[in-house]
């Protein structure tokens, strides 16, 4: 297996490099020996939030719906999040070798709303 760094653009035009282990027959050589590649993508990282927003929300729905059946007051989710060498994005198991690892954190306690009275 060698590393290779995907190049993602941000909403921002900056990059993010993210490194994935492919084998080695699938790495074309683009850089000097001995340096890791780096393949550009047409992807944004866009697409990483676009997986944690899909991923929560029924996350979220349950944590809530937890609350109301047992009074729990914080649920925490560790994400696991890895690239194929292509820019695909999936979600791993959390222990496992991840790219990128994120960890949600809901707190279920309401704040009471304040009204103003005159």
């Amino acid at each position: 297996m060698v590393r290779e760094l995907l190049e993602l653009k941000t909403e921002d035009n900056s990059t993010i490099l993210v490194a994935v282990e492919v084998l080695e027959t699938n790495v074309g050589r683009v850089s000097a020996p001995g340096e890791t590649p780096i393949k550009k993508l047409d992807q944004s990282f866009s697409i990483v939030k676009d997986l944690i927003v899909r991923a929560s929300r029924p996350l979220t729905k349950a944590f809530q719906q937890l609350h109301e059946e047992t009074r729990a007051t914080d649920a925490e989710v560790e994400l696991g999040i890895n690239f194929t060498s292509k820019g695909s994005v999936y979600l791993v198991e959390a222990s496992g070798k991840a790219s990128l690892k994120v960890t949600l954190k809901w707190n279920l306690i309401q704040e009471p709303k304040i009204t103003n009275r005159r």
